[in-house]
């Protein structure tokens, strides 16, 4: 395994070198160099996109601009993305066709509760793959340095992955552990897996790593120290108590990972408490608020991220659903470089009326493979039951019949009810809240 794990990371360097000295150079620029720098990566989007086919009449006419600095100018005025735009006018398999495009399209239930469909090229896909690698080692991971994932698996919802993902992960040294189901089989598995090897990093949802350390805790069985080099969260929010628990358990604590299957590595932290870097120059963010002004530091807005790499799915000024806060020290003329804090994407576990728990994104992996659906929430009634409210194309009764199938794994006899309706209301601050709990 060594041998194959070294003459992997032999072979690739090349490869991964490039993206990881593009980022290194530009986190070396002074601020004029690197909004310059920036500021030609958004406009070489906006001439591609504007002049595609399927470009907004916006795009066309900011295509015309002449230099960078001419972009910056009119960039605060070209319309947000939202993701309904992401499904319908750029439909992942429309762009693919239309455009002649070699990628692979994704798809994910995000923050929102909203499955969201993307394509990335294949410039794309290799760059998010490399920029996750840069990122990790960032974080403390070393080539060879076997990984835990305490993640959902696709089998969980009865998608077997696909031989390449497969691949990558063996070579990568992957090794998950399903996690949409909470029990002491987990807790075992994850003590089984450190005894085996020497130094590992761990990933996980925040709620899961949460979970597994206090269960370590309780049990009092706590691996020795340095057996957990590094450990990182991923698609929830991180609170310091989540991290402070999984640093009495493992000896280490859990840095804030952001990250999304639309723009894979967006923003990590080297350090507990400390800001996340945006992975720039590959990415480009802004904080607005409700009327899409720039928020001044310190105050918290809605989150658009632009990607200057991808040319199938147009990432430019995407409204992803999440809300963050920057600080001023790290935002000058060429934009944000770090999040100060996160303030979205909190799904927690669901505590079920027959004793099981199970992580809410379990519900986003599981609603993405039905591409009827357009938005959901997930209610736990006050009598025990499940209320599935689903915006979309309602099911034919052979879909209803697969999803309950899929569904009986996990929830046995809790009754399950499905409710097809024009909307589902959002909260106050206009998010879509993908659980909930009524009493």
């Amino acid at each position: 395994m060594i041998h194959r794990v070294y003459w992997h990371w032999q072979g690739m360097r090349g490869k991964y070198g490039a993206v990881f000295g593009e980022v290194a150079h530009h986190r070396s620029l002074p601020p004029p160099e690197a909004r310059r720098d920036i500021g030609e990566r958004l406009l070489s989007q906006l001439r591609y996109f504007g002049s595609r086919a399927d470009a907004l009449p916006e795009w066309r006419e900011a295509a015309k601009a002449r230099t960078a600095e001419d972009l910056w100018r009119i960039w605060p005025a070209l319309p947000i993305l939202a993701k309904k735009d992401l499904n319908t006018r750029f439909a992942p398999e429309e762009v693919q066709r239309r455009f002649g495009l070699a990628g692979r399209a994704n798809s994910t239930g995000g923050s929102t509760g909203e499955p969201t469909r993307v394509f990335h090229d294949d410039a794309m896909v290799h760059t998010c793959f490399v920029a996750s690698i840069y990122m990790q080692r960032e974080m403390g991971w070393r080539p060879g340095m076997p990984i835990l994932s305490i993640w959902g698996s696709d089998r969980d919802i009865g998608k077997e992955p696909k031989s390449q993902d497969r691949l990558r992960r063996w070579l990568r040294q992957v090794w998950p552990i399903a996690g949409f189901e909470v029990n002491e089989k987990t807790v075992d598995a994850v003590l089984e897996f450190l005894r085996r090897h020497r130094t590992v990093a761990m990933l996980g949802y925040s709620s899961l790593l949460e979970s597994v350390a206090r269960q370590v805790l309780k049990r009092g069985d706590l691996p020795p120290v340095g057996r957990v080099h590094t450990a990182w969260n991923g698609g929830e929010m991180l609170f310091d108590f989540q991290s402070d628990l999984f640093r009495q358990a493992f000896g280490v604590p859990v840095l804030n990972c952001y990250g999304g299957r639309e723009l894979s590595a967006m923003a990590y932290q080297v350090k507990p408490g400390g800001p996340l870097w945006v992975v720039r120059p590959f990415l480009f963010v802004e904080i607005v608020d409700d009327a899409g002004k720039p928020v001044p530091p310190g105050e918290p807005g809605r989150l658009l991220w632009t990607s200057t790499v991808c040319r199938g799915t147009p990432f430019l000024r995407y409204d992803i659903g999440d809300v963050a806060v920057s600080d001023g020290s790290q935002q000058d003329e060429s934009g944000i470089r770090s999040l100060k804090e996160l303030q979205g994407r909190t799904a927690g576990v669901l505590h079920l009326p027959n004793g099981k728990m199970i992580n809410c994104i379990f519900w986003n992996h599981l609603f993405k493979e039905f591409q009827e659906i357009e938005q959901f929430q997930v209610a736990l009634q006050k009598d025990g039951a499940i209320q599935l409210r689903f915006k979309g194309t309602p099911f034919t009764q052979e879909r209803e019949a697969a999803l309950r199938q899929i569904l009986s794994k996990f929830l046995v006899d809790i009754p399950v009810t499905v409710l097809w309706t024009e909307r589902i209301p959002l909260t106050k601050e206009g998010k879509l809240v993908q659980v909930v709990r009524e009493s």
